[in-house]
């Protein structure tokens, strides 16, 4: 005996179980899924810029807190 069920497989090699679902969505729906992931990934590349450029300023500004903390101006 198996540990997995056995389903009959059509005429290709998959299983017709499979087939019998609908999963495509309407090309609508999928054209406003794509909108909305665009959407996301120009935030993400926006929030990646922006972090790059602080990590940046940060590199920049950190000579100058290390000389003022050893003259003890801070």
């Amino acid at each position: 005996m198996t540990p997995f069920p056995s389903f009959p497989l059509n005429g290709e090699g998959e299983w017709s179980v499979f087939m019998k679902r609908e999963t495509k969505k309407p090309l609508d729906e999928q054209r406003r899924i794509i909108a909305y992931l665009d959407g996301l990934q120009a935030k993400v590349n926006a929030l990646r810029d922006l972090q790059s450029t602080s990590g940046e300023e940060l590199s920049a500004l950190m000579p100058s807190i290390l000389d003022k903390a050893f003259k003890g101006e801070l």
